[in-house]
């Protein structure tokens, strides 16, 4: 191992160990009772009204306090809550108190879409009790949906989805909402009386104010599952169901394959194998009603990272979490169809579980730009094992594979072993040690050089945090057959990195100033130098390159965030770097810049830029870019939105010659019939214009239109229409061209 790894872990450990008697236990002061349901005191009725004697038999809690803006003082429009519940449902209502109800700012969006446009009520549970782990649920005043998985204390995995009802309503005196919640929802330990976390947060969207009723403790924007209040008084409650089974039928035509039509069907089922372990299988999964990936100008040498929104790999993903990405879901299926997919989730104990299997092969016809013949063959697995340690602390290993089915010997594996500790209340040291093993392709067969070592130390409250990183990824070390990783083949790094970020409060407004910064040097095999000469045979070394020299950055940024105000923030920002490639060894400045204005109001717009040097990876010099981005967002009516994205970008050469035209843009219009009834239309256009070699040009052209109704918790109707066009040997041609209508429906057995 490097002696300055050795010694940094060292350092770590030594500090580590003489924190662990200053870890603070962090007890409860706020305690709320739940109301269990009487005898002959029927559930409420969810319609958005707190005339149900429930409500009158449940002990109201007020008093919230403010986080932003003025942090401690009491909320200027309070809130009230209550909790009732039986032995299968949890019920929870808010009457958010509001001096001018006809300004009670109501947007209404897609579930899983932003709800903090709007005035949102939110509550926080942790039914294990574990300080780490829990749920989040928050609407909005037109009853938008909206939950999440929390876990590691701060982290959030918004892809999870429970079945859950609400109803509210605007009277005059705010606004309220009414939560219908089943226990089948939650892992929770099996004991006869239950002791939950429990918090509550409101956003006063037209005041810019975060009010909150216990977390006046917390670090930072995102509430800590360590610090929420209790919730007491559950007694016999009941636990999820056993299985969900969900069968879907699919009838498309698809001009790819010159087909009149065809019937495809598929199944998903969940099972419960205890109250805190679920195992999920899809067989022939579709994923007709997901959004196309949005274009992105990119003039990186690395593939754009795209966003997992399949709902089988959605739902669980945080599981598979690790600080260097070893597991990437979107790998599964990118090159080929999913014939079945397989994965257990959940808690034992102490140990959080996770294991994923898939294969791909060639299934289906109606993949829209996707060739048959070019369709892979491959079986993924992945396993990840965490311990939880301490109060709020955690180890960990993960394992991913995956294996061609084609080749005698084609396979890529990554596995690792890594921590979080928290101590100190606000501070996390965080680690991970990695391998990789892969078919050699490097003559030399260099195996000391397929690890990666990675150590943070990060500091977060609600005035300023701070990150400290070191990270050393070998040359041979490849994880892009199951994780991301943005690293060329031969060619690894050693480096440390930091940031800060301040948070001053002006009166109502604030303000944010970052500096961040980076020393690295590159780590190359022969092979690369090799492959490089190869491929680039007119070209030489920069006279002033050396493998050790070592690259920077250095960057300055601030940010004005008013209150009550037309613009939402303002920020410029400012950098200079110094960059060692084979050709060229630069130093190079760069400037940029963002406005927002209120996103809360029917009109918003954002304009994003920035200038500066750059190395052209197709060019193997220097080059220059200008970028500039504008995206609008226009809401005719709460239930109607608009969006348009657009960016522009030039690459240029030190002469300043424009050698690259890139142009995207996008329109999103959404319409909600009802919030489990819509209309999508989504359209983009993508262009580039380059001359490196020879002139050359890309066009990418997408419509997409998705009808949809989720006429029961988790059971929908889907009628979708897409269209792609792109360039292909220098012309224009359609890549497909597919109608789907999907049915499915849950079980609940």
């Amino acid at each position: 191992m490097p002696r300055w790894i050795t010694v940094n872990i060292v350092v770590l450990l030594i500090l580590f160990v003489g924190t662990l008697c200053a870890h603070e236990s962090g007890s409860a002061k706020y305690v709320v009772e739940a109301y269990r349901l009487e005898p002959g005191v029927p559930a409420p009725k969810i319609d958005g009204k707190l005339d149900d004697p429930v409500w009158q038999k449940a002990k109201p809690v007020s008093g919230f306090i403010q986080l932003v803006p003025d942090r401690g003082k009491p909320a200027t429009d309070d809130t009230a809550f209550y909790i009732a519940y039986d032995p299968h449902h949890l019920y929870v209502a808010f009457r958010c108190y509001d001096a001018s109800p006809d300004k009670v700012v109501n947007r209404i969006v897609r579930r899983g879409g932003n709800i903090y446009d709007s005035d949102v009520i939110s509550f926080f549970m942790d039914p294990h009790h574990d300080h780490r782990t829990g749920y989040k649920f928050a609407t909005t005043p037109g009853g938008v949906q909206s939950d999440a998985y929390r876990f590691d204390d701060i982290r959030s995995d918004s892809s999870w989805r429970g079945i859950w009802w609400l109803e509210t309503g605007i009277d005059e005196q705010g606004w309220v909402a009414e939560f219908k919640i089943p226990f089948a929802n939650f892992r929770f330990p099996n004991k006869s009386e239950q002791v939950w976390g429990f918090d509550v947060e409101r956003v006063h969207r037209r005041k810019d104010e975060v009010t909150v009723w216990k977390q006046m403790t917390q670090a930072g924007a995102t509430t800590r599952m360590s610090d929420l209040g209790l919730m007491v008084g559950l007694k016999d409650i009941g636990g999820s169901k056993p299985f969900e089974i969900s069968p879907y039928v699919l009838s498309g035509v698809s001009d790819k394959e010159s087909l009149d039509g065809q019937l495809g069907t598929g199944l998903d089922v969940q099972y419960n194998l205890t109250s805190t372990l679920k195992t999920n299988v899809t067989l022939n999964p579709d994923f007709a009603q997901v959004e196309a990936d949005q274009l992105e100008i990119n003039l990186t040498r690395f593939p754009t990272r795209f966003p997992e929104r399949r709902p089988f790999f959605v739902e669980g993903n945080s599981f598979f979490e690790t600080p260097l990405e070893l597991f990437y879901s979107r790998r599964i299926g990118s090159r080929g169809d999913i014939l079945w997919g397989g994965k257990m989730t959940g808690k034992v104990g102490s140990y959080s579980l996770g294991v994923l299997g898939s294969q791909t092969g060639n299934f289906g016809a109606l993949e829209i730009g996707q060739e048959s013949e070019s369709k892979e063959e491959a079986l993924y697995s992945t396993v990840r094992l965490k311990k939880d340690i301490l109060q709020r602390s955690s180890v960990g290993l993960l394992f991913a594979n995956k294996e061609h089915l084609e080749e005698e010997d084609g396979y890529g594996r990554v596995g690792g072993v890594d921590t979080d500790l928290f101590f100190l209340k606000t501070y996390r040291l965080s680690g991970q040690y990695a391998m990789s093993f892969n078919p050699s392709e490097d003559p030399e067969n260099e195996n000391a050089k397929n690890k990666a070592y990675l150590v943070e130390l990060a500091q977060s409250n609600y005035l300023w945090n701070a990150r400290v990183r070191m990270e050393r990824i070998d040359p041979l070390f490849e994880a892009n057959e199951t994780g991301f990783l943005r690293k060329e083949r031969y060619r690894g790094w050693q480096q440390m990195n930091f940031m800060g970020t301040y948070i001053p409060q002006f009166g109502p407004h604030r303000a944010a100033f970052q500096v961040r910064g980076r020393a690295s040097q590159n780590l190359f095999t022969d092979t690369y130098f090799d492959d490089w000469e190869q491929n680039n045979p007119d070209l030489t070394f920069s006279p002033e390159f050396d493998e050790d020299s070592i690259s920077w950055n250095i960057n300055a940024g601030a940010d004005w965030r008013p209150t009550e105000s037309f613009w939402e923030g303002i920020g410029v920002s400012y950098g200079r770097s110094r960059e060692v490639e084979l050709t060229e060894v630069f130093t190079t400045d760069g400037y940029d810049f963002s406005v927002l204005t209120n996103t809360s109001r029917p009109v918003s717009v954002g304009l994003d830029g920035g200038i500066g040097n750059y190395f052209n990876f197709s060019r193997q010099a220097v080059g220059k870019q200008r970028l500039l981005a504008l995206s609008t967002t226009i809401r005719p009516r709460s239930n109607f939105t608009i969006d348009l994205e657009s960016g522009y970008a030039l690459s240029l050469t030190q002469e300043d010659v424009i050698d690259g035209r890139y142009f995207t843009s996008s329109l999103r219009v959404t319409y909600l019939f009802t919030r489990d009834l819509f209309l999508r239309v989504f359209t983009q256009a993508g262009r580039e214009r380059t001359t490196f070699d020879q002139i050359e040009t890309t066009e990418n052209y997408l419509v997409s239109t998705l009808f949809g109704w989720e006429y029961s918790p988790k059971s929908h109707i889907f009628l979708a229409y897409n269209e792609d066009w792109r360039t292909n040997k220098g012309e224009l041609q359609l890549g497909d061209r597919v109608v789907v209508f999907k049915f499915s429906y849950l079980w609940n057995l």
